[in-house]
């Protein structure tokens, strides 16, 4: 009977050989070109499929900082109206006084009020009336009683007003309501002549409107879709409801952006909140696209890396991938004892060339057991399979360089107007917010000081601290007499005591050096003439009432998205106050500054400077206005890198930055890999094969992983056992004459 014949031993060695699956040298090198592929085509969309836009994202976010801004300046004013009239009226709580009274006290501390009545809330009978009509009609009051009701919004022959309530104590009618009335107003902020910012209440109404008119029936609709999108829009804990549209290109290319913001704090608790107003802010863009510098760099890139990680792929399974397969195979041979007589055939260089050697020595060993063994190579750095993995580490890296130094340091890239005029009324609405900060600190001294000069100094601390613990914008509020010294103090230490801490009334800065600066307000106590500030008349010198100002308050008013790094800065050009840390009294940081800062003069300023470093945009505005803020001579001054836009060229560039990153990273996961799992354990096995050639029978070999490693890490054990069966048999031999003797 006949029978099949038997295939060679050396075909199921080589089907053998594709095992393992999940181990081994071939995961890591198919890994490798499956994502270098992948990033390839990563790069490609989203470098090389970038369009520009006829509107930059850069524009639209201007708008809606715009009115992010608008919104918190007067979310911040209608609060702080609110406070003030409700402190004013706590002052009579324990002290009723006569309603005009009560009237011509609040008239003479703040002139932000248009009209002020008190009204018995119970029967609506006026006991006392300043300045223009307050209006009432339609108004429920017989339902106040403990609490003063949240400021509304009322309409009157003059326009919509806004009223504020507070309860008063009066000597003859007991509990009444103090009501002011003012009309609601943008902060004063600088528009460029093509924008329009205005606020709207819930129904749509427009309450206020600053910059250019609206006449076209389009943006009246644009208008009314940002609000209606900023009603519906529900922001996470800690954000504001704000955002940005733009709408479609008329026949000049030429489109409407809008930017919106809601005035209400987020999660609504303040007193803005039942207002349900929404600050909107558009302009014209001029429909000029912008422009990439590069603009086949996406798909030249990719390009290129879908041939390198070809080639890298070749590369490794040429070097390292067949040599260590092909040595499994003879392993595995010579422990089968196929054609023993045959030389083993592998690689010449690295960890596979120095076992492969070390095999064909042993084969010569198991041929002839009396052979000598070898001697043991001489030890040295030798790379072996680090050389093909840190050449491919090299390859890698020299296409992902170039991607990972485009950081939009592009002294050519353009800016568009918008943001530039953006970014300089930004910083004017950042001096105007100081500008006010400072001058209603002062209101709050003067409202006080009454109060405070027929005190007692027990009375007197405790309505300090109360005024302290109202706002949050003082460290300190001290009294000093006419020879400097305290008379009551609520909060820090004072800063300067003494007759040189005596001066007139008005902000000022305390000290010129330090580690902190201390910028403060100080109101004399007795009462000066209504003309003195505006004549110059000195006042007198003490006692007075100083209110040292938080560093950290001024900090967080100059901290803004968007905005960049902002200087609140003195007439000699030192640091004042900053968003981030700074030296106190240092110069700015960047030098370009100064320049931006002088051209400024009375009004803002902004301009992009590309020389002495990256490109970036500054701007400058003093704090001007009225009063004594504005004979400090201070000033506002940002800078924000034009990297930080996010514009086209930007963007392409920080998405070739991450295809360079993604390209790393995966040469990174699977190169190391290959060294680790393979390198590794080939470098340890090539020197165990070296010394089991050059005669150590007693070190055991393990194989550490289920991998061709391990393969021919199993295949020299048993031939590192049949060695040493071998000697014991030929030992054996030895002994049988001379015990048979």
């Amino acid at each position: 009977m006949s029978t099949a014949p038997t295939p060679p031993r050396q075909h199921r060695y080589r089907r053998r050989a594709d095992m393992p699956l999940l181990g081994g040298i071939r995961p890591p090198i198919a890994l490798l070109l499956v994502l270098l592929v992948a990033v390839a085509a990563i790069t490609a969309l989203a470098v090389g499929g970038l369009r520009v836009d006829d509107t930059p994202q850069a524009v639209r976010e201007s708008h809606q900082y715009a009115a992010e801004d608008t919104a918190a300046s007067l979310r911040a004013g209608l609060h702080e109206s609110a406070t003030d009239l409700r402190r004013a009226a706590a002052r009579y709580e324990n002290a009723p006084a006569e309603p005009s009274a009560v009237l011509t006290a609040l008239g003479q501390a703040y002139h932000k009020w248009r009209g002020t009545v008190v009204v018995r809330p119970d029967t609506g009978r006026l006991l006392a009336a300043r300045g223009e009509t307050v209006p009432l009609a339609g108004l429920d009051l017989a339902k106040v009683t403990d609490t003063a009701p949240a400021p509304v919004l009322v309409p009157s022959t003059a326009g919509t007003r806004l009223l504020t309530f507070a309860l008063v104590t009066t000597k003859a009618d007991g509990r009444a309501l103090l009501v002011a009335s003012d009309n609601l107003r943008l902060p004063g902020i600088a528009t460029r002549k093509e924008q329009t910012i205005q606020v709207l209440d819930a129904t749509g109404a427009v309450l206020d409107t600053t910059g250019a008119a609206l006449p076209a029936e389009g943006d009246r609709k644009l208008v009314t879709t940002a609000r209606e999108r900023a009603a519906r829009q529900h922001p996470a804990p800690g954000e504001t409801a704000s955002g940005s549209l733009a709408g479609a290109a008329d026949a000049n290319g030429e489109r409407r952006v809008a930017g919106w913001a809601a005035v209400a704090a987020p999660g609504g608790h303040d007193q803005a909140a039942p207002l349900g107003l929404t600050v909107v802010s558009t302009s014209t863009v001029d429909g000029k696209p912008g422009r990439l510098r590069h603009p086949m760099l996406g798909l030249a890139a990719a390009g290129a890396l879908l041939v390198l990680a070809l080639l890298l792929a070749w590369y490794l399974v040429r070097s390292l991938q067949r040599p260590l397969l092909g040595l499994f195979l003879e392993s595995r041979r010579l422990t089968r004892g196929d054609r023993p007589d045959q030389p083993v055939r592998g690689p010449k260089r690295g960890e596979t060339g120095r076992i492969a050697r070390a095999l064909e020595e042993l084969r010569h060993q198991l041929l002839d057991p009396s052979r000598p063994p070898a001697a043991a190579p001489a030890r040295g750095r030798r790379p072996g399979t680090a050389l093909p993995l840190a050449l491919c580490t090299v390859l890698v890296l020299g296409w992902s360089g170039p991607l990972l130094f485009l950081g939009g340091n592009d002294p050519t890239v353009r800016v568009p107007t918008q943001v530039v005029a953006g970014q300089r009324d930004r910083t004017d609405t950042a001096a105007d917010r100081i500008r006010q900060a400072l001058n209603e600190g002062y209101a709050d001294l003067r409202s006080v000081a009454p109060a405070l000069s027929e005190a007692s100094v027990g009375k007197a601390e405790t309505l300090l601290r109360d005024t302290l613990a109202e706002h949050d914008r003082y460290r300190s509020l001290y009294v000093l007499g006419a020879d400097g010294g305290v008379l009551a103090h609520a909060g820090e230490t004072p800063h300067r005591t003494g007759p040189e801490a005596l001066g007139p009334s008005g902000v000022l800065l305390l000290n010129s050096s330090g580690k902190e600066p201390r910028i403060a307000a100080r109101a004399a106590l007795t009462a000066a003439p209504a003309d003195a500030e505006a004549e110059g008349a000195p006042e007198p010198k003490g006692p007075v009432l100083v209110g040292e100002f938080k560093t950290d308050f001024l900090g967080g008013l100059l901290t803004r998205p968007g905005l960049g790094r902002v200087w609140l800065v003195d007439g000699r050009q030192r640091v004042l106050a900053a968003n981030e840390g700074y030296s106190s009294f240092g110069e700015l940081p960047d030098g370009r500054a100064r320049t931006v800062l002088a051209d400024a003069g009375k009004s803002a300023t902004a301009d992009v400077l590309r020389d002495g470093g990256d490109p970036s945009l500054l701007a400058a505005a003093p704090l001007g206005g009225n009063g004594s803020v504005a004979k400090l001579g201070w000033s506002v001054v940002t800078a924000h890198p034009v990297a930080w836009l996010h514009l086209d060229q930007n963007r392409a560039d920080r998405r070739a930055v991450l295809a360079g990153m993604l390209g790393l990273a995966a040469a990174a996961l699977c190169l190391g890999w290959l060294f680790i799992a393979v390198g590794l354990p080939l470098r340890r096995l090539a020197a165990s094969a070296e010394a089991l050639a050059a005669g150590d029978r007693r070190t055991v070999l393990y194989p550490v992983h289920h991998d061709e490693v391990g393969a021919v890490a199993r295949s020299l054990e048993l031939v590192r056992q049949e060695l040493v069966r071998a000697e014991l048999a030929e030992r054996a031999v030895r002994r049988t004459p001379e015990t048979a003797r």
